[in-house]
Formats: structure tokens, sequence, C-alpha cells
């Protein structure tokens, strides 16, 4: 199915999969290309133009963009395109048994920062979650939100997208039990989470928890595709007027067009991913 718009749109690459880490040969292939062909699940398919006169600009998403950025196709796209990044760096290993050392992701970030600016760079510490392996204490990973901060002042960071995680039906079928925080948990740790980053001159923002705004007012709402910042970043003159899209409640986003496929595995192995990781594993 060819997806025609009158108007060019902006393209999510993307939040069903790593497209940066694992297919951005792929990626570039289809830039260079003009268009991509993706799986839409219930087996349909969709093709997008990305000829520059119908991309606003990208929306990325990754765990890792090493190989996004090494590839020399990257400097050109960002010279022809408005793109923004979301890094999500958690220091949680024993939850994500594929994913980079923590250095290496550090290194990529300010790399990276360096290329495109940190103003288009947000962090994502994501998801906070509770867990607990049989026979062991309730955990949660939260407090490597703070071992990370000193990292993200530095290289010039402003903003960190966070949500606790849903826990959905899916999730009752890994080899770790996961729990709910309690309403006075959730705001225990915010609050932590809100002061540490005023300090670090990091503003954050909470994605699809309404509760979190209610109890703690000065954390913002997020909107992942925020049509304020894609304006404040477009340098090209191109940016027009977006229509609000949530992609789930209490989404905040504006529209865009996600072009991975859930049939693109992830390898990264993360123990709480919503969609189908290829590994899992008992936390050690």
């Amino acid at each position: 199915m060819l997806l025609s718009k009158k108007q060019p749109q902006y393209i999510s690459v993307s939040r069903r999969t790593d497209i940066p880490r694992f297919y951005s040969d792929q990626f570039f292939a289809a830039w260079e290309n003009g268009e991509i062909t993706y799986n839409g699940g219930y087996g349909r398919s969709y093709t997008v133009s990305l000829k520059p006169e119908d991309v606003l600009g990208y929306i990325f998403w990754s765990k890792d963009y090493s190989l996004l950025i090494k590839d020399p196709r990257f400097k050109r796209l960002i010279a022809t395109n408005n793109a923004v990044f979301h890094f999500t760096i958690n220091h949680c290993p024993s939850l994500e048994p594929n994913v980079a050392p923590l250095d290496h992701r550090i290194q990529t970030l300010e790399k990276l920062c360096e290329l495109v600016g940190a103003e288009r760079v947000l962090w994502r510490y994501d998801p906070l979650c509770r867990y607990q392996n049989p026979g062991k204490l309730a955990m949660d990973n939260g407090d490597g939100f703070f071992r990370l901060l000193s990292s993200m002042e530095r290289l010039g960071i402003t903003r960190c997208y966070f949500s606790f995680m849903t826990l959905y039906a899916k999730l009752q079928n890994r080899s770790i039990r996961f729990l709910s925080f309690t309403p006075e948990e959730r705001e225990a740790i915010t609050t932590r989470m809100l002061l540490a980053a005023q300090h670090a001159g990091i503003t954050i923002y909470n994605c699809c928890n309404h509760e979190v705004h209610e109890s703690i007012p000065q954390i913002r709402s997020a909107a992942c595709v925020d049509q304020d910042l894609l304006m404040q970043t477009d340098r090209f003159g191109n940016h027009l007027p977006l229509s609000r899209k949530p992609t789930r409640k209490g989404c905040g986003c504006f529209q865009s067009r996600d072009i991975g496929s859930y049939l693109q595995k992830c390898r990264h192995g993360c123990l709480y991913c919503y969609a189908n990781p290829l590994i899992n594993r008992t936390v050690p």
C-alpha cells in the first residue's frame, strides 16, 4: 500500500524497534532510494516516501547510535534534514543483557552531541520498573538516574523523558516478576528526580503517567514528538503546524509516520521490553 500525503510529514525511526542500532544500513539505503516499505502487521505493508519534499524531518529512537553516526551518509542526512534523537540511556545492566557498556554509550552520546548539538538530543531514562527474582527482595532501577546526571549535565543535555513501567499482560511470561510501585513510592522517586534534575539544569518530562503530574505539577507532561521542539530546531524552514496524534492513553505526541516493523527484531533483549525481545534471562 502506497501512503500518499498532501503535506510533508515527520518520520519516526522508530518506536517499534531499534533501527539506528540494528537496521541503520537498511534505513540509509531507503533514504537514498527515496522511499521505504515496512510491514505494519496483520499482513499489511506500507510504502512511504522519503523524498526531501515529502519529509519535514526525522525523529530517531535508539539505545545505541554508534553505527548510525559512523555511517558516512549520516552527515549528509543531518545537513539536509531536521532531526532530533531520543537516546535511551539507563543504568540497569541486569535488565538489559545485550545493551552496550555504559562508557561506550556515554562516548556515543558525546559524539552525537558534537555532530547535531545537544539541543537535539533527548535523554530517556525509561522505563522505571520494580522487579523481583524468585526468592529475592524486590528492587527497582531508579538509582541509575542519579548516577547518570553528572554526565548529562557535562554534555549539555537539558531534557529527560521517563515513565513508570506499564504492566502489560505479556510481561507475565518473563523470567522475572515485575511489580507495581505504590503511589507513595512513585511520589518519592519522582520528587528526588525533579530536585536532582533541576540542580543539573535538566527539565524532566513524564510520559503517560497522569498521576505523576497530579502529585508533582512541576514535572512536565511529555510530548515525545514535540511540535515546539521540532519548530525550534528546524533550520531549513520546513516546519508546518501539526495535529496531536497520541499512540496510547495519556500520550501527548504530535503526528508523525513510524517506519519501523515489529518483524525487525531488536537484539538488545531487555527484560522489560513491551514488544517481543529475543532473549529472556533471569536477572542475576
